[in-house]
């Protein structure tokens, strides 16, 4: 899915949702939609905040359905890494202006997306963070860091890979 793709399966779902959802789009499609990245995305990985999951599951269901589309095309396989997001993430959660009714839409802030995507790696990762990384202020790095040593706590082998990669880009990690 491109960007015009994303966006118009996203009214159709807002469409067929009976009652209103926030929604936080991680991963490609936040890349896509808010931070510019020039490439399509197979699926749209959320963090549902509000909203019944089962309502939003048939929706995405049924526009599946209509177009053909695998019915994970809209999926929350993301959750087994929230704990990656500090307790605070939800004050750096930047909405995604769209003409919908009850998709509310939001992607994580810039150190967030990074972090979440330096613990996955793949090679659509390492695009993403060539877009991340160098847009970063001051404050977004040192949140960055800040997430490093939130996950060392209960993930050191991830803390450990983000560590790495980020003194790889040149960074202080110290």
């Amino acid at each position: 899915m491109d960007r015009q793709q994303l966006i118009d399966l996203l009214k159709e779902l807002d469409a067929a949702l009976p009652s209103p959802h926030d929604v936080v789009l991680v991963g490609g499609a936040a890349m896509i939609l808010h931070f510019g990245a020039l490439r399509a995305t197979r699926d749209i990985d959320v963090l549902v905040l509000r909203g019944d999951v089962r309502e939003l599951r048939e929706a995405v269901r049924r526009v599946a359905l209509e177009h053909n589309l695998p019915e994970d095309w809209v999926n929350d396989a993301v959750k087994g890494f929230a704990d990656i997001l500090p307790p605070d993430f939800y004050h750096r959660l930047a909405p995604i202006e769209l003409p919908l009714q009850r998709l509310r839409l939001y992607v994580l802030g810039r150190a967030e997306q990074a972090a979440l995507k330096i613990v996955a790696l793949r090679e659509q990762d390492l695009e993403d963070l060539e877009i991340l990384l160098p847009a970063m202020s001051p404050a977004e790095r040192e949140v960055l860091l800040r997430i490093m040593h939130h996950v060392s706590a209960f993930r050191p082998d991830w803390a450990q890979k983000m560590r790495y990669f980020l003194e790889e880009q040149g960074w202080e990690t110290g």
